[in-house]
């Protein structure tokens, strides 16, 4: 098995460094007075700007976002125990305004995963070979957006072999979809100086960097961008706002 392989292979099994963010949904069967719980929890309601109280849980670090119908978002953790967790905490406050309130489900509604391959991907090659598949516009956003239609997923891909894979609601079907990714990938993939020649090799690194810069801020650059990423494409129905706030509180 090639080292690149066993560097996505390794991103399935290790949940703990590749999942950076659950979308956790929950309802409680019952209207919720937002202003009197804005006021036990200590939030901030501004119902003319976001129909919903939200307010930060320390432990887990999450996000809440609690609407008048009952609906609770649980945004920022990366374990399904951590979002049951906060969402548990979110009952026990639900409850000092109205004890009979009960929580009626739970629904993993996004899971958002990121690994580095540290392989280069010709990115450039992809996206001519599989134009139906994928989108790419370095002048819009540097990564290749990959369709999987078959798991309603979605992966942007870079060319420093940074993936970020997008829209899965169940771990079984993310297993399925980074095996998908992995079998799309793995034949761009750069593994040495023989794979490539320099002047293509410098052909996709401007496609992907506009600007020469230096590697450090390089990666710095790249960061922000799969920052912005998973700002931009997963909060679903949830606030772009608040979901920002959350990704980018300790930057």
């Amino acid at each position: 098995m090639k080292s690149s392989e066993l560097d996505i292979v390794h991103a399935l099994r290790m949940e703990k460094n590749y999942v950076c963010n659950l979308v956790v949904t929950a309802c409680f069967p019952a209207p919720v007075d937002l202003k009197l719980l804005a006021r036990v929890v200590g939030a901030t309601y501004k119902p003319s700007r976001f129909a919903a109280v939200r307010y930060r849980i320390k432990h887990p670090k999450c996000t809440m976002l609690v609407f008048k119908s009952g609906k609770c978002v649980c945004i920022g953790c990366t374990k399904l125990h951590q979002a049951y967790f906060a969402i548990n905490q979110c009952h026990k406050d639900l409850c000092t305004i109205s004890p009979n309130i009960r929580i009626s489900s739970y629904r993993v509604q996004n899971i958002v995963t990121h690994t580095n391959i540290n392989r280069q991907i010709d990115i450039l090659r992809m996206s001519s070979e599989n134009g139906l598949l994928t989108n790419y516009d370095p002048e819009l956003f540097p990564g290749l957006r990959m369709s999987l239609r078959e798991q309603n997923a979605r992966a942007s891909v870079f060319f420093q072999g940074n993936i970020v894979v997008t829209g899965c609601n169940d771990f079984a079907v993310l297993q399925r979809t980074w095996e998908t990714v992995r079998q799309r990938v793995e034949p761009y993939i750069i593994n040495d100086e023989s794979d490539t020649s320099p002047n293509s090799r410098t052909d996709a690194e401007k496609a992907s960097t506009s600007k020469p810069i230096n590697r450090t801020h390089n990666a710095s650059c790249m960061q922000r961008q799969i920052d912005r990423l998973l700002y931009l494409e997963n909060v679903g129905d949830v606030d772009a706002e608040i979901y920002q706030e959350n990704v980018f509180a300790e930057r």
